[in-house]
């Protein structure tokens, strides 16, 4: 254990740790606390749905279960470490839904990002009209298939299709398709049964970490970027962090960036309380005088 002068969070051995951390990560706790030693502060970007709430059959059924949102508090509270979460839904939405000040936030996938001050992407603000007027032009001409929610996020729309049946996603699809074909302004992606509506601009959530960390971190300073997120959309970030960060995939889906995946919304909570309670202890502890051990 380190002397009583050291810092209290601390310890000489990683592993040693009441807390239940997720296996993959376990495993490699000396990795991951080796990195920790190695730089100043922490950005920990987070997804929301799949990450800190969990999938829910209808988009307005999402909530972060209240000790998640205690573990966000606590890590956002502790020095040199920010948290932002980084959706693709409404930065006005994540945030009602997140609730806690002291935390960042991007939405849209980034286009839109309120950091130190509510920020908009030009391209994004300018094909707004346009995404409108395709949500109302799909509300009319999927209004006959059940299930489906044409959802208006202002700069981006999102259309669910989770509660369609199989056999008619088909033409949701294609009735989609056909009408952002004819739009120069608006790209179509896909997620998790979803199809979303964006801006033409090569702007994603790995553009929104960059962002972020140039936005958030001392430009003196060296921090280490977390991001943990379950779509496809995702990715984007992971491929940024490289190998300058660490990635975490949530869930079983198959191909990733991330170089550790995790089963659920669960385990990230347990990865966050992990960081706050005891691994925000190693920033920087060589400059502190704390020993780590070895590995």
């Amino acid at each position: 254990m380190v002397s009583d002068d050291s810092e209290p969070n601390a310890r000489t051995d990683p592993t040693e740790t009441d807390h239940e951390i997720p296996a993959p990560l376990r495993d490699n706790l000396h990795a991951i606390v080796t990195e920790l030693v190695a730089h100043e502060g922490l950005l920990v970007a987070l997804d929301f749905d799949g990450t800190l709430a969990a999938i829910e059959r209808r988009p307005d059924e999402a909530a972060i279960p209240d000790p998640t949102r205690e573990a966000v508090a606590a890590l956002a509270a502790a020095e040199n470490v920010e948290v932002a979460v980084v959706s693709g839904r409404e930065l006005a939405d994540v945030r009602e839904r997140v609730g806690l000040p002291g935390v960042s936030y991007a939405g849209n996938h980034g286009l839109e990002i309120h950091a130190d001050e509510y920020e908009v992407h030009p391209t994004a603000r300018e094909a707004e009209a346009d995404i409108a007027d395709l949500c109302d032009l799909l509300g009319d001409r999927l209004a006959d298939v059940e299930g489906v929610i044409v959802e208006n996020k202002g700069v981006t729309a999102t259309v669910h299709h989770r509660l369609v049946d199989d056999d008619e996603v088909p033409a949701v699809e294609n009735a989609v398709e056909t009408l952002v074909a004819a739009r120069d302004d608006v790209r179509l992606t896909t997620g998790k049964d979803v199809l979303e509506l964006r801006p033409a601009v090569e702007w994603d959530k790995g553009e929104a970490v960059r962002e972020l960390y140039d936005e958030l971190v001392p430009d003196d300073q060296r921090w280490l970027p977390v991001y943990l997120g379950d779509d496809t959309t995702d990715e984007a970030a992971f491929s940024v962090l490289d190998e300058r960060g660490l990635g975490v995939k949530v869930g079983e889906d198959p191909a990733t960036e991330a170089p550790y995946r995790v089963a659920d919304p669960d385990s990230v909570r347990a990865i966050l309380t992990w960081l706050s309670d005891y691994g925000v202890g190693f920033l920087d502890a060589d400059r502190r005088g704390v020993p780590v051990g070895t590995a």
